[in-house]
């Protein structure tokens, strides 16, 4: 795997990332941005192999990617890689599929409307104000970014869409959500074999619950799980037991069709949230202040849109679309490194995608990071330059850019993210600057998120 480091050059993201590997000792499907990552061997845009007995294609072409996530939608699913998430999360708007997930989802998207969610912007603020100033200053002070970002969002999600603290919870989720991500990979690595299909999952997320431990390498799966049930079921069981009126997201869920969720359900997409909902923004904001530490001149141009648009107050969600350049790169940054890195989807019928033969069964993959860094849509694309999102989005093909996902199962959370986003580079750059911690290695990371494996150690320094 490849190694960024502090002294690097600002170029290019690792050439490239060590996820499974093919060969005839072990499982290796390795994904090299430099020269193919599946889709483009050979100039092709689409490209077929086999594990296992399983059928895979590989397609990336924002034409080819339209037509799976959006015209062709009905005949394909998640796939079988999204059973550790089943496994652990149930069912919920990641994994629900067909009518169920529709009716789900119609009942959640009002609380994800922008309009709804400008009046959580002061619920934003004060985790991250709390987060801001206990950063370590003076005398060249090391911290992880990574760490304070897992803790910042995680607050921000608490306080917003739960109006609880989840206290000492915070401390050790990123140790839960790492151990958690490693292995979930390890699941879906026997998932390609074939020895993991969706009747195992199932049968695995029964035995998670019966009481029976499971063996090695499952038990950690298992131990992990449960822990995480625990806390999720600790805060619907604190507001149960102390209602309020407030408009949070905990609320809809209880009050959903008159009540009529099942408390397993309301347990599912509220642990999803709070799982999605800190992890995939921490990873995110964690690469847009490493790429920021190393690029100084989109980094002063976002400081002195800080300046301009907020001094030293407090931001407001007027604010927010005001502040372009801020997020200009925050997009630019998630096209860099995008923390859903790739999207994979089953063909539960027959399709034709331009004119290539999708048959049943199929396992269509989708690289996200490898689009993102396609120099048809994305020009000179190792270079990190926010001025691509000044421009109108009509200059490239919808699906080049897919930090989201995209189609009706889009990321119902996107613009919670991004306001969430705006807002901590926006108040933490009011108050400090960061450059890279000297010979500290910043390691790619796939597992279902595309995360430091080492962290990012920055340094800090007081603005006056």
């Amino acid at each position: 795997m490849a190694t960024l480091t502090a002294e690097r050059p600002s170029k290019g993201p690792a050439r490239r990332l060590r996820t499974w590997t093919m060969t005839r000792e072990a499982l290796t499907i390795g994904f090299d941005f430099g020269d193919g990552f599946l889709g483009r061997a050979r100039g092709s845009d689409i490209t077929r192999f086999r594990c296992a007995g399983r059928r895979f294609v590989s397609i990336s072409h924002p034409d080819y990617v339209d037509h799976v996530l959006h015209e062709a939608r009905l005949k394909y699913v998640k796939s079988d890689e999204y059973g550790p998430i089943r496994a652990t999360a149930g069912l919920n708007l990641l994994t629900d599929e067909g009518d169920s997930w529709a009716t789900h989802r119609g009942v959640l998207n009002p609380t994800f409307a922008r309009r709804h969610l400008n009046e959580l912007v002061n619920l934003m603020i004060d985790p991250i104000a709390d987060v801001t100033a206990a950063l370590p200053t003076g005398g060249g002070q090391q911290f992880d970014m990574h760490q304070t970002m897992v803790e910042a969002t995680l607050r921000v999600v608490a306080n917003a869409l739960f109006s609880q603290d989840f206290g000492p919870l915070v401390q050790s989720m990123n140790d839960l959500a790492t151990r958690g991500l490693r292995q979930a990979e390890k699941l879906e690595r026997l998932g390609l074999w074939g020895l993991m299909p969706r009747a195992v999952y199932d049968a695995l997320l029964w035995c998670v619950y019966s009481g029976v431990q499971l063996p090695p390498p499952l038990r950690g799966m298992q131990e992990i799980t449960l822990e995480l049930d625990r806390a999720v079921n600790a805060v619907i069981d604190w507001r149960l037991a102390r209602p309020t009126d407030c408009a949070d997201l905990l609320n809809v869920l209880l009050r959903a069709d008159g009540g009529a969720w099942s408390r397993q359900r309301v347990r599912d997409e509220a642990l999803t949230f709070m799982l999605a909902g800190h992890e995939t923004t921490a990873n995110a904001m964690s690469w847009f202040w490493y790429l920021m530490a190393l690029n100084p001149e989109p980094c002063d141009r976002m400081l002195a849109e800080v300046d301009t648009v907020l001094g030293t107050r407090r931001p407001t969600a007027d604010d927010l679309g005001k502040l372009i350049w801020t997020t200009a790169c925050l997009q630019e940054a998630q096209r860099y490194y995008s923390s859903v890195w790739v999207i994979a989807r089953e063909a539960i019928a027959d399709d034709v995608v331009d004119t290539h033969h999708i048959r049943r069964g199929t396992t269509v993959v989708i690289p996200i990071h490898h689009i993102h860094h396609d120099p048809r849509w994305w020009p000179d694309p190792e270079r990190f330059d926010p001025g691509r999102f000044m421009k109108s989005a009509r200059d490239r093909p919808r699906s080049a850019y897919l930090p989201f996902g995209g189609g009706r199962r889009i990321c119902i959370g996107q613009s919670f993210a991004l306001m969430e986003m705006v807002l901590i580079a926006a108040i933490m750059s009011q108050h400090f600057t960061f450059e890279l911690a000297p010979g500290h290695p910043v390691e790619l990371e796939a597992t279902l998120t595309l995360r430091p494996k080492h962290g990012v150690h920055l340094i800090g320094s007081r603005r006056s």
